[in-house]
């Protein structure tokens, strides 16, 4: 125990030795966390995740906070429909609105438009793009109108100087996972052994208690599960999430920047989420 506390000591404070982390195995009765002696894979916003968040936080408006769940809500209900049971991206979107004290009939009526007819047509579409400072993105869009998707992001593209091309071989698609410890009162060490123990490759720290979890992508439904059920913490949000493999350093000014653009981005009406490689 002392060594896997050491071992969780060490990913939470960083260490240029070791990189992902493979779940923990049983030895002698205990259980040890093996960590992989491999590059580090950056998670492209990682660095910045704080400042977003706590922007998010402090300086969004409801009506755009409201917005953005609205959007998760649609996206998971048309990915994996309207059981919250089977749909886990969907139970997680909706503890966010309960969260963000969002009114029950804003999210009934973000439900209702996915299984509408306005969006039976409506398809899951990714674009790319390259930004100031050779920061990529990837762009997760729910629209029933892909030109009038593309218009739309060409036109910000072209406002930033920056052009829609393929920087898809830049990222990888992983299962991301925002939890908390909920009513459990476990210690940050105890999350994290935790989450390594259900399968987490990386883990950060997003302030006020919140924890970011990457897995495989193929493993996101089963890490969640175990988080929740097993662990008892409360997730506030899963799904795939593109995250870079080629990261690009910026420094706080810059960071402010791409930061706004992405918040620009994601106001559009068919976007749902902005992925980038900042590091």
């Amino acid at each position: 125990m002392e060594l896997l506390t050491s071992m969780i000591s060490v990913l939470r404070h960083g260490s240029s030795a070791f990189g992902a982390v493979a779940p923990a195995t049983s030895v002698g009765g205990g259980r040890l966390a093996a960590c992989l002696l491999m590059p580090k894979r950056h998670s492209g916003h990682s660095r910045w995740a704080k400042i977003r968040h706590s922007k998010g936080a402090a300086d969004v408006k409801k009506g755009q906070i409201f917005a953005s769940i609205s959007k998760e809500i649609l996206a998971a209900t048309k990915e994996g429909g309207t059981d919250m049971k089977f749909n886990l991206r969907l139970a997680a979107a909706i503890k966010q609105a309960k969260q963000a004290d969002m009114p029950k009939e804003n999210v009934e009526r973000a439900i209702k438009r996915a299984a509408s007819k306005e969006y039976s047509n409506a398809e899951s579409v990714v674009y790319e793009g390259l930004g100031p400072h050779g920061i990529a993105f990837m762009i997760e869009c729910l629209t029933d109108n892909k030109n009038r998707a593309v218009k739309a992001l060409r036109n910000k593209f072209n406002r930033m100087e920056g052009s829609m091309t393929s920087v898809g071989y830049m990222f990888e698609m992983k299962g991301c996972i925002w939890f908390t410890a909920g009513e459990t009162g476990d210690s940050e060490d105890i999350m994290f052994e935790k989450a390594i123990e259900a399968g987490a490759e990386d883990i950060a720290e997003l302030g006020d208690g919140r924890f970011e979890v990457t897995c495989e992508f193929n493993k996101l439904r089963v890490v969640t599960q175990q988080l929740s059920e097993s662990s008892g913490y409360t997730i506030e949000r899963m799904a795939g999430a593109y995250i870079s493999t080629t990261s690009v350093d910026v420094n706080e000014e810059q960071a402010q920047e791409l930061l706004a653009i992405i918040d620009d981005l994601e106001e559009l009406d068919d976007v749902v989420k902005v992925y980038s490689n900042m590091a």
